[in-house]
């Protein structure tokens, strides 16, 4: 009779305890979701203090889900010596971007034990999608009659200038051209110069070549007169002498050389005699050379020097001696 009466108040006491909790557990914190919205997941495992544990791989193991954040919580031991627990947890962060209305998910851990490695499951667990699109089933007759509209009109859209890439190109430009002017800007202000003289002398020679062929007994006054004029208007330009208001006897003087004295003498008795000798043609061929070798030494003396130089004239003996 003792017996049986232990055996029953054995048997409530054990009725009377609430049912032990799993070890492992993985639930859903959210009972449904929507497309591209975060939502949580919550995994929880109790062993004992020296079981080492390893929680999913968040590549892998919660697909089709992506992991957008982890919470993981310190770990909670609680009881003494044997009947001690710990208890590991981590809330996951996902988003779903499946179409299915019911969506499982189910994840592994690893116990690491010193001699194998133990794989435990949490129990299937189940989302619903709120979805906000209706059935394609819904209303068919309304959707059999729905048709798209297209809209084919081009609309043209006026053309903006960018303003703000055309002043950085402008700022390097400038930049450029400064930085080529201090480099080189000498170099390329005396080929300037030597350009332009070398323009003014072919336009010389051109028209003083136009008044000698023109030169015969008929029009030997008026073809030397010009051709004088002009051959001294060209020298002074060259080498910044008054030759326009000087006679032919001080030009003759100044230069010291025969070949100018003799063949101004011949212009004028062209101009002032109305002469015209075998010898008039050759007196402005003599010239002509005169004014050439003149705009040698000038465009030596530019290509030569890195300043600007007093210009070289007909009396500089010396350097008409190098030159001629």
């Amino acid at each position: 009779m003792r017996l049986l009466s232990s055996f029953c108040l054995f048997t409530v006491s054990l009725w009377a305890q609430p049912p032990a909790k799993p070890a492992l557990k993985g639930q859903f914190l959210d009972d449904s979701i929507e497309i591209g919205r975060p939502f949580r997941y919550a995994l929880t495992y109790r062993h004992p203090p020296s079981a080492e544990v390893l929680f999913p791989d968040t590549s892998r193991h919660f697909l089709p889900f992506r992991v957008k954040e982890i919470s993981v919580s310190p770990t909670q031991t609680t009881g003494e010596g044997l009947a001690s627990i710990s208890r590991d947890s981590a809330v996951y962060t996902l988003i779903s971007f499946e179409t299915d209305s019911v969506q499982l998910l189910q994840v592994p851990i690893r116990l690491i034990n010193a001699s194998d490695c133990t794989y435990l499951t949490t129990l299937v667990d189940t989302v619903f999608l709120r979805s906000k699109l209706t059935s394609p089933g819904a209303n068919t007759a309304s959707n059999q009659s729905l048709t798209l509209a297209s809209q084919t009109q081009l609309a043209r859209l006026q053309q903006q200038f960018n303003y703000p890439v055309l002043g950085e190109v402008l700022l390097v430009a400038t930049a450029l051209l400064t930085l080529i002017y201090l480099l080189f800007g000498q170099s390329i202000r005396r080929q300037l110069r030597i350009y332009q003289l070398y323009q003014q002398h072919k336009r010389f020679l051109r028209d003083y070549a136009r008044l000698s062929r023109s030169l015969n007994a008929d029009t030997a006054p008026e073809s030397a007169n010009q051709a004088v004029i002009l051959w001294k208007t060209y020298l002074e330009q060259l080498e910044r002498q008054p030759y326009a208001s000087l006679t032919t006897p001080e030009i003759a003087d100044r230069t010291g050389d025969d070949r100018v004295a003799d063949a101004l003498r011949e212009a004028d008795r062209m101009i002032y005699g109305g002469t015209f000798s075998a010898q008039s043609p050759d007196a402005l061929r003599v010239l002509r050379d005169v004014a050439s070798q003149a705009y040698r030494r000038r465009r030596y003396v530019m290509q030569t020097s890195s300043v600007p130089a007093r210009p070289e004239t007909l009396s500089d003996r010396a350097e008409s001696s190098t030159f001629s």
